[in-house]
């Protein structure tokens, strides 16, 4: 399955369809509209997204560049999150690459 931002790619219907398409959509936008560097694990989670890493995974699978990030606050905690460091590659990058 090949998403961009909220939609998935070869199907007639634009949106997700499934509880895991929507959730991967979720994560997808999220990343997208980051501004901050990073998004944390905790935010992922309270902004819908069930289970964040498997997400990210699924989204990495799917061709999209995203890092873990650690930073820490300034209580001096440790927290990991996730960068989308650009789109996911097209087709004929994934064919010929």
């Amino acid at each position: 399955m090949r998403l961009t931002g909220r939609s998935t790619i070869g199907g007639d219907d634009p949106q997700p369809q499934t509880e895991a398409e929507r959730e991967l959509a979720l994560a997808l936008a999220l990343l997208e509209s980051d501004h901050t560097g990073s998004v944390t694990i905790a935010a992922l989670r309270e902004r819908g997204v069930r289970a964040p890493a498997q997400a990210v995974y699924d989204l990495q699978i799917a061709g999209y560049a995203i890092d873990r990030v650690t930073s820490t606050d300034t209580g001096g905690r440790s927290t990991s999150g996730y960068r989308l460091r650009g789109p996911a590659p097209s087709e004929s990058d994934l064919i010929a690459g």
